[in-house]
Parts: structure tokens; C-alpha cells; sequence
């Protein structure tokens, strides 16, 4: 019987481990937006809310607006897609035509 106490109490020892306090995620979100922001080339970039998926992708993405730094053209809106890698921190970044973040 304590055998078994003492498994489950392990067990739930190692889960609360594993959780991310409120700062940790806000510390991760302002990396993620840091890295798509200069990722993007966009003037002023803005990132919305970081978009999560299952723990077994490794990826997150945000939608990044600023303006455009396109040379010979008038400087415009533009919204870009950010996919960020959380094992590399590598981005990749394309523009979404037409695409909007919920806080604009």
C-alpha cells in the first residue's frame, strides 16, 4: 500500500513538473513574437496571440502585421503567417493576403 502512495505522489510530482507558470508562457510568447517580428523584414511589426499545436509538432505560429519595406513601391499594410520551431527557434515566414489577427 505505501508502495502505491508513494507511486502516485512520484507521478504527480513529475506532472506538476512539467506544467509552465503563467510567466514562463508570457516569457515564451514575447521570444516567439521577437523572432517572427525581425523574421518578418516588416517596418513596426506587430505580432498577435501565439497559436499553438500538439506538444508532438513543435511548432507554433502567429500572424505578424507592419508595413512593407519593399523598395520603388508606396509602403502598404501587410500581413505575414510566422511558423516558429521551439527545439531550433528557427522561423519561417509568408505573406497571408486577406488574413486578419483577432486584435486589429
Amino acid at each position: 500500500m505505501f508502495v502505491r502512495v508513494l507511486a502516485i505522489c512520484a507521478l504527480l510530482a513529475s506532472s506538476a513538473a512539467h506544467a509552465s507558470s503563467p510567466g514562463s508562457w508570457a516569457a515564451f510568447n514575447a521570444k516567439v513574437a521577437k523572432s517572427c517580428n525581425a523574421s518578418s523584414g516588416l517596418k513596426q511589426a506587430r505580432s498577435g496571440e501565439v497559436v499553438g499545436f500538439d506538444d508532438s509538432l513543435g511548432k507554433v505560429v502567429t500572424l505578424v502585421t507592419g508595413i512593407s519595406r519593399q523598395k520603388r513601391q508606396r509602403p502598404q499594410p501587410v500581413t505575414m503567417l510566422c511558423v516558429y520551431d521551439q527545439r531550433s527557434g528557427r522561423t519561417w515566414t509568408t505573406e497571408a493576403k486577406g488574413w486578419r489577427s483577432p486584435d486589429r
